[in-house]
């Protein structure tokens, strides 16, 4: 297979967990007998190129030099990760193209592949290409287990890095722990676990004896578990005095009042303690190693990691890890010694003395247990060979069009009716028809509802009539929006249809290509959502895609300009009680979600929305902000109670909009 990576951090320029990663997996899949690439960027100024390419070949490598100013004042939205991963799509696509790729493997680290991913499964030949996220953790996790509370855009970011594993054919967890967190955000379908690999420093086993210290290597930090590792040591001071406690790494400011993380830990640290502890601060990779003591103790706590190379590599060095249950860190173990492994909220004072005199005892055989269980299951060949019988299981069955759902008859432009529902439409009407009657797939069905309009205003439903060859319009006395939408819902005879208001316009492209998307995407979704762009009073791109992710609870973000099945517009309906611009978009894609729909997201600006301040959903008054509250808060009921487990969904929601900022 011939393999491409996408990551900015990379062994190219290392700086973490993933360009380890990359450094032992690429060698190994290489001698496995697959070709591999890899796409990165640089967003430093000026640019620089690399000094060396290894693990890579130069010829397989692409660099895209990137600045972000330049690229925020072409695609101006609020995330990063989403203006990054949108001015990357194309110069992704067409290396995939280029270089005859069979499978992308992105990190989710700031979500590269999110707008490629929507891309590559919206066209023709989306079922050529493995489109796979490798799960090195959500930056959420880690602000969530620093407890720091979520500015918008890093919660727009974040969504980024949920919504690209949404959108992929696979996700690949490395660990069983990182696997059940992914599914606690709802990402569960298309989940492997495959561990990380890691090739061992030393060829002997290093313990030569315990030593009265504990050293820890890796950020200092609490979602690292520094707080934890005070709690430890307090508790393994009084059954096994401790001389030093050496902690390597770089160094995070706390989120409480107390900001100074080195005053954090003496101050917490038993009094006896508290003159032996030295920081070292930010230290490269290769020195900090070679600071590892044979013997030492070595707390792995931690609440956010989904393997911890860390954690691995203090073993490698002969040191004694103590985990906690319920993490990554924990499958280092094999089963025959997981009782010594702590539980999960470390309960008992005596309970953990006791464990930890045991483990203190057993330290030597355990090591040597420890580092022969990982150097068979962590061996890059035998990871490899996993990961390619996976990727090559997925791709066959994409190709084969068995990934996801079972083929469905292609669609055309004569199986879509574009509905409109009008009341006194004006010159701006106009526009919108002009914009149906210039489609690239032709001229689509259109069924317009004139919802109590005065006469006066026939003419504009007469310039519709002229101007479409295939356009009915049907009249009823004023009942509302939502009345003229179930009309119009009623009265459909094609299998698809796509809302249109009276003011908005289709770019000419769009219908055909959601038709596109409708028929090759793998996931055979039950709707195609465009992307939009505002104009009129305002002129930016809306690109975010909230649909299944829990932040959809707490924020509208679609309108009915999306190309549906016609039956589930029917079973879905809206309700034409609601007459004063409450969310019922809103309340409607909820309701699609609750029932166990998916939509893909074109990544095309085809939908432009007419934007006016101060009209009728823009402000909302106080009373549209409660009656959409209620309907929102009805379909999260629906929602729970078609499957309990989105009660989770629920939950972090809740937490989402607790600690914004």
């Amino acid at each position: 297979m011939r393999i491409l990576y996408v990551s900015r951090e990379t062994p190219l320029a290392p700086s973490g967990g993933i360009a380890t990663y990359l450094e032992y997996m690429v060698p190994a899949m290489r001698a496995a007998g697959h070709e591999v690439f890899l796409f990165t960027w640089s967003e430093a100024q000026p640019f620089q190129r690399p000094v060396s390419y290894a693990p890579f070949a130069p010829e397989n490598v692409h660099v895209e030099a990137l600045d972000p100013r330049q690229v925020w004042r072409i695609c101006p939205v609020e995330a990063h990760n989403l203006f990054v991963s949108t001015w990357l799509a194309d110069r992704i696509a067409e290396k995939v193209r280029d270089w005859r790729i069979d499978v992308v493997e992105a990190t989710d680290f700031l979500a590269p592949c999110l707008t490629a991913f929507q891309k590559l499964q919206a066209e023709r030949g989306a079922h050529d290409q493995l489109l796979v996220t490798y799960n090195h953790g959500f930056i959420e996790d880690f602000f969530e287990a620093d407890q720091l509370p979520l500015p918008g855009p890093a919660r727009m970011n974040n969504l980024c890095e949920r919504q690209q594993a949404r959108g992929s054919d696979l996700v690949i967890a490395p660990s069983f722990a990182a696997a059940e967190r992914l599914g606690s955000y709802g990402i569960r379908r298309q989940v492997e676990v495959v561990r990380e690999p890691y090739v061992f420093r030393h060829a002997e086993d290093r313990f030569a004896g315990l030593r009265d210290e504990i050293l820890y290597m890796g950020r200092i930090s609490l979602s690292k578990g520094i707080d934890k590792l005070i709690y430890l040591a307090n508790l393994l001071h009084d059954v096994h005095p401790l001389r030093q406690i050496r902690l390597i790494g770089r160094i995070v400011e706390t989120p409480f009042r107390q900001h100074d993380m080195q005053a954090y830990v003496r101050a917490r640290l038993a009094p006896g303690l508290r003159d032996t502890v030295f920081f070292s601060d930010y230290l490269p990779r290769e020195r900090a190693l070679d600071l590892l003591e044979p013997g030492a103790i070595a707390p792995h706590l931690g609440s956010a990691e989904t393997f911890s190379y860390a954690c691995v590599e203090s073993l490698d060095a002969g040191l004694l890890p103590v985990v906690r249950d319920g993490t990554p860190m924990a499958e280092f173990f094999p089963e025959s010694q997981l009782h010594h492994v702590l539980d999960a909220e470390m309960r008992s004072v005596a309970g953990v003395q006791r464990q930890m005199a045991r483990m203190l005892e057993q330290a030597a055989p355990l090591c040597a247990e420890l580092r022969a269980h990982c150097r068979e299951t962590l061996a890059p060949e035998r990871i490899a060979r996993q990961m390619g019988e996976v990727y090559d299981r997925a791709l066959g069955a994409k190709r084969g069009r068995t990934l996801h759902a079972a083929p469905r008859r292609r669609a055309g432009i004569e199986d879509v009716t574009v509905l409109i529902p009008a009341f006194r439409p004006d010159h701006e009407f106009v526009e919108t028809i002009d914009s149906l009657a210039w489609q690239s797939a032709g001229p689509p069905r259109v069924l317009i509802c004139d919802d109590g309009s005065p006469e006066s205003h026939r003419p504009w439903f007469d310039y519709a009539s002229a101007l479409l060859p295939d356009c009915r319009v049907i009249r009823q006395p004023n009942g509302g929006l939502l009345a003229a939408r179930n009309t119009l819902i009623a009265a459909c005879e094609t299998e698809l249809a796509l809302f249109l208001d009276t003011d908005d316009l289709l770019a000419p492209e769009l219908l055909a290509e959601a038709l596109e998307a409708w028929n090759e995407h793998p996931a055979r979704p039950q709707a195609v959502i465009p992307q939009r762009r505002n104009f009129g009073e305002s002129a930016e791109p809306v690109l975010r895609h909230l649909l299944g992710d829990h932040l959809h609870l707490l924020e509208n973000d679609y309108r009915m300009t999306a190309l549906i099945p016609t039956a589930i517009l029917r079973d879905i309906g809206f309700d034409a009680t609601r007459r004063n611009g409450e969310g019922d978009d809103w309340a409607f894609w909820l309701r699609f979600t609750a029932r166990g729909h998916q939509a893909a997201m074109l990544p095309r600006e085809g939908f432009h929305y007419r934007f006016r301040r101060g009209s009728m959903s823009w402000p909302w008054s106080r009373g549209q902000n409660a009656g959409s509250r209620m309907m929102v808060r009805e379909a999260a009921l629906e929602m729970c109670r078609a499957d309990p487990a989105q009660a989770q969904t629920l939950a972090r929601a809740l937490y989402a909009e607790g600690v914004a900022q």
